[in-house]
């Protein structure tokens, strides 16, 4: 049984990257002909993908590509240009006041 996702332009425009779908959603929006989809699916840099797969090996937990892209943003090591959102802060994020 194959399952179908419907990807629209104002779904990909708000939705943050909280899954691994990027192959899929980037075949699906090729597949109905939907330039605008495509042009807005975010492709991680590699070293994202590198990172957290280190991470894995190290920890045992994975996580999603957009939390690793993220965090990996905060630490400095990637600029705003090459994250998606980089001024939205996620739900695990915390901020402490004084």
């Amino acid at each position: 049984m194959s399952t179908t996702r419907t990807i629209t332009y104002n779904n990909l425009n708000r939705k943050p990257l909280d899954s691994d779908s990027i192959l899929e959603d980037f075949y699906s929006a090729l597949a109905d002909g939907d330039i605008k989809a495509i042009r807005n699916i975010h492709i991680p840099r590699s070293d994202v993908f590198y990172v957290r797969q280190k991470y894995f090996i190290d920890t045992g937990e994975w996580i999603t590509l957009d939390r690793m892209e993220r965090c990996m943003y905060l630490e400095g090591l990637l600029s705003a240009s090459e994250v998606r959102d980089p001024d939205r802060v996620r739900d695990w994020e915390y901020t402490t006041t004084n």
